[in-house]
């Protein structure tokens, strides 16, 4: 009965669209084809307009089948023909689409320095955003009521029905054990953190671990589209991985994969906040450019930075590090240059286990990419065999900044139409 329970949880609007051509059929059964029609969404959400048999192939029913429910979709408001198709042979096939603002998906990200909030319409396409909001990872429950309000002021300006709004997709940090719906570093003692969510934000939420969600991200929308083994480093005010293996993006047992940058592999380093000295991340991540920034100028390294923040140490952060950079300053380069040359020690060991085709790096530190792409390669060059290493692609993300409430919106999408 699981599928009941997603339909009673659905928006209102758009469950009255999926129910009113039942035609009378019984409960099972128009459950059952409500799930194939959100089978029918994501399909066309995720790979663009499809034509019939190209449906009927990839959600495994047949095309008098899926030209019922594609009927019935158009009747709903949500699919509409598109013209016909290209044809190898025979009579050219009709192409079905989603309907532009048909339905709406949030997409929202929360770090430890600000919270995203984008809204997309039924074709993937940014509607409203990316708006920021002030609001910062904590552990108080409450802070989801104050995003909330962020994304009732963001509907309400764009003039988006709150009710068209199928699900929300929130990218958070932390260790999360998706099967129990718990964020145990942030939130330990709640349970189903996805029922509170949906209590708080009125729809269905769905939630995971950001470095997870940047994979699936390039895995559907960026440079891992079509491969099979990829690994996304996620190097932000922290550092995280997101493994996509055979196809697959992959979470471990507990679902807690990917924690790379708590490796301690940095002899006498920083202590880091997990507690373990000399955690990868203390020395490759945007707060860490920003520490060794401060220090270095503490010691009496001349620099540009110092100029820029007008020797208010406390205004030093990456993008200021990064504007140095750029203007040629040695000493900012310097900073990217030793941090590049961690990352790529990291990367080998990657590489060596993982036997990667594509390493992509995301996050703030790969805006200083021209800094860092040389001692990445040269510290692979140094820590990797050679043979394993030549057959592994570095590229940097070419999503952008929206990279994150791109990804949770889709990921909300696909695990609202997989539910059953």
């Amino acid at each position: 009965m699981r599928d009941i329970y997603f339909i009673t949880n659905l928006p209102s609007q758009i469950m009255d669209k999926l129910f009113k051509n039942s035609g009378g059929q019984s409960l099972a059964v128009e459950s059952k084809n409500i799930a194939h029609k959100k089978l029918i969404l994501r399909s066309i959400y995720f790979n663009g307009a499809l034509s019939n048999s190209e449906l009927s192939k990839r959600i495994n029913l047949s095309t008098p089948k899926i030209n019922k429910l594609l009927t019935e979709l158009i009747k709903d408001g949500l699919i509409e023909e598109l013209g016909v198709g290209d044809s190898s042979g025979g009579r050219r096939p009709l192409i079905y689409g989603l309907l532009t603002n048909g339905f709406y998906v949030v997409g929202i990200t929360i770090n430890i320095k600000r919270t995203i909030i984008s809204i997309f319409n039924s074709n993937g396409e940014i509607t409203s955003g990316p708006h920021y909001f002030p609001i910062k990872m904590q552990s108080d429950i409450t802070i989801f009521n104050k995003v909330n309000e962020g994304l009732e002021k963001v509907v309400k300006e764009s003039n988006i029905p709150f009710e068209k709004i199928l699900v929300a997709g929130i990218e958070l940090p932390g260790l999360i054990d998706l099967k129990r719906g718990i964020n145990k570093t942030y939130f330990p003692d709640i349970d189903n953190l996805f029922k509170k969510l949906k209590s708080i934000f009125g729809i269905p939420v769905f939630f995971n671990h950001d470095a997870k969600i940047r994979a699936f991200a390039e895995q559907h929308f960026g440079l891992a589209k079509g491969k099979k083994n990829v690994l996304l480093l996620q190097v932000d005010w922290g550092l995280g991985l997101g493994i996509i293996v055979n196809g697959k993006l992959y979470s471990g047992k507990s679902g807690f994969s990917g924690e790379f940058g708590h490796l301690p592999i940095v002899d006498n380093g920083p202590l880091c906040f997990c507690g373990k000295q000399g955690c990868l991340e203390t020395m490759v991540s945007a707060v860490a450019i920003s520490r060794l920034a401060k220090e270095g100028i503490t010691e009496g390294k001349p620099s540009l930075i110092s100029q820029l923040v007008k020797n208010n140490m406390d205004k030093i952060d990456i993008s200021i590090v990064l504007q140095a950079a750029n203007l040629g300053d040695q000493f900012a380069i310097s900073v990217f240059t030793e941090s590049g040359q961690w990352l790529g020690r990291g990367i080998a060991y990657l590489i060596q286990i993982f036997n990667p085709e594509l390493v992509i790096i995301g996050g703030r530190v790969a805006e200083a990419g021209q800094f860092i792409l040389a001692p990445i390669q040269q510290a692979i060059n140094t820590y990797c065999n050679h043979d394993i290493s030549n057959n592994t692609d570095i590229k940097f993300s070419e999503l952008g900044a929206n990279a994150g409430p791109v990804g949770i919106a889709a990921y909300a999408l696909e695990k609202m139409a997989l539910l059953k």
